[in-house]
């Protein structure tokens, strides 16, 4: 026997709701939308023209189609008229991709989902499911839809710009002042910028009217020297104007999109050339990407943010300034550990757990057991000396300063061999804050 179904007749229940599972994400989602404050979406209700889809409809809908990694516009109205759940939040409404499209990039979507994410912890703060007191943080590299061809190097840039700055001021002294009345004064130790080139095009574009009216008025039978002056002056323009200030031109747009960086994409300048974990062909390939930065709490992301930045050391600060809670608590693996990042942390009376980058080192048989490990060592705090396994003692020597790129000062304290010429090594280093911890210190 089978089963007895009849595809013309109505059947009951008509309420989609009865149909999907108590328990089912959905619901959740619909909760959640429904109880924001209407004047999150406040900047999408117009008064004119005809009515639109309800904002909470199609923020609920994007919710629970990105928690099935479904992304695209299309997709999204195809399932609309098969997904049940789909039909179950937009009331059997069928909304263009286009329409969907225009609402993911309307203005005040960034604004909305700021507020919805927000409220979105403190619900799980009441719920008591977070505590808003312990981040966990880690990072990871997504990869950039751009082309991988299109790399800009920032040491490459500045190699060409010195060379073009070298070109401009040779020219400028043997082919440019010789030709006109009016003095070019250069400063040598200043780089000649794309606005002073525009400058001089000018300068050269009235030498050469004056020079031309000149011409037609006096005009010369037979040899004229001017006008052999008059073309030299052309030349000159038209290396100014098409090459020089182009390439100028070119150099200071590469160095304002650097920002700190030393690579970006020409198609997707924010992106910044890294190494990738999937390295499918295992040759080490930079690829254009982005450094994602998540916040996580009982398996709940509680914050995110996105960097070009592809170190996670430089990131923590920027990542943590943009929490939008009360910091209590970080804590991280070894990519983040360093000087400034703990003593910052420290100063902010912040508590943290970092892995210290070389625990996993230590751990090693043979890095217990190398002259190189400073736990082999003997400190003698009274004379402020090491001494190593083989006998050769290092006195303080010194303290030097070093600058990180985020623009920290470092203090290390420099340590000398009493004998270096025979000694295992010259010196040793140590910084400050790491003097204080274990033997991983040294560098």
């Amino acid at each position: 026997m089978h089963i007895r179904y009849n595809t013309n007749q109505t059947t009951l229940p008509l309420e989609l709701a009865c149909i999907l599972p108590q328990d089912h994400i959905v619901f959740t989602i619909e909760k959640v939308v429904n109880a924001q404050d209407d004047s999150y979406f406040q900047a999408f209700y117009h008064a004119f023209g005809r009515p639109s889809y309800h904002p909470k409809m199609l923020v609920s809908t994007l919710l629970f189609t990105y928690s099935q990694g479904i992304f695209s516009g299309r997709k999204i109205e195809k399932m609309m008229i098969k997904n049940l759940v789909i039909q179950y939040l937009t009331g059997q409404l069928v909304v263009s991709y286009r329409t969907i499209n225009r609402f993911r990039v309307a203005e005040g979507m960034e604004d909305l989902i700021r507020n919805l994410f927000i409220d979105l912890n403190l619900r799980l703060k009441i719920e008591e499911l977070v505590t808003l007191d312990c981040l966990f943080i880690d990072g990871t590299k997504i990869e950039a839809n751009a082309n991988k061809y299109s790399f800009v190097w920032k040491k490459a840039t500045e190699k060409l710009s010195a060379k073009l700055q070298e070109q401009m001021q040779v020219y400028f002294q043997e082919e440019i002042t010789t030709l006109i009345h009016q003095a070019i004064e250069l400063d040598t130790q200043e780089p000649i910028s794309s606005e002073q080139l525009t400058e001089f095009a000018q300068l050269l574009e009235e030498e050469l009217a004056e020079l031309s009216h000149d011409i037609e008025e006096t005009p010369v039978k037979g040899k004229d020297e001017r006008k052999t002056q008059r073309r030299k002056l052309k030349k000159v323009l038209r290396k100014v104007k098409d090459d020089f200030s182009v390439r100028a031109e070119k150099d200071e747009n590469y160095q304002e999109t650097f920002e700190g960086r030393n690579s970006f994409s020409k198609t997707d300048p924010d992106a910044t050339f890294r190494r990738m974990k999937e390295d499918h062909m295992r040759n080490g390939q930079l690829k254009a990407g982005y450094n994602l930065q998540i916040a996580t709490e009982n398996q709940f992301e509680l914050h995110y943010d996105v960097f070009s930045n592809p170190t996670d050391t430089s990131m923590l600060f920027p990542f943590l300034e943009s929490y939008p809670h009360e910091l209590k608590r970080v804590v991280a693996d070894a990519g983040y550990d360093s000087e400034e990042n703990l003593l910052t942390l420290d100063r902010m009376g912040v508590d943290h757990l970092i892995k210290y980058s070389l625990f996993d080192k230590e751990q090693k048989k043979k890095h217990k057991e190398s002259d190189r490990n400073l736990d082999n060592w003997t400190y003698d705090g009274t004379a402020d000396s090491y001494t190593h396994p083989e006998g050769w003692v290092y006195q303080f020597d010194h303290v030097k300063h070093n600058h990180t790129t985020t623009g920290f000062k470092q203090e290390i304290r420099v340590y000398k061999a009493e004998q270096p010429e025979s000694a295992p090594q010259n010196e040793r280093t140590l910084s400050a804050l790491k003097s204080k911890r274990k033997s991983n210190a040294f560098i």
